[in-house]
């Protein structure tokens, strides 16, 4: 995952206007969302609500890897190939 401070100039804001680009690799680990990923998420989302900026964020991802996270385990019904290598699938 990648963040961007970037200034991008319109019709409306010909100048520019700073924004905040977010965005995921498909080739790494098919581009989805793990515990480093939220975070990393959280913090540049956090810095573009701070500083008043919008937020634009570029999907190219297979979505989270729920099974990594320990805490979600136990919500979830889902019978992994090896119970203690879950990125092996299910």
């Amino acid at each position: 995952m990648s963040a961007w401070l970037v200034t991008m100039k319109t019709p409306e804001y010909p100048d520019g206007r700073d924004i905040v680009l977010i965005s995921n690799d498909v080739t790494v680990q098919s581009g989805s969302f793990g515990v480093e990923e939220d975070e990393f998420y959280f913090k540049a989302s956090k810095y573009a609500r701070e500083n008043n900026l919008p937020r634009v964020y570029i999907a190219c991802n297979a979505g989270a890897r729920i099974g990594l996270v320990d805490e979600l385990k136990g919500k979830i019904n889902i019978k992994f190939v090896d119970e203690q290598n879950p990125s092996k699938g299910f």
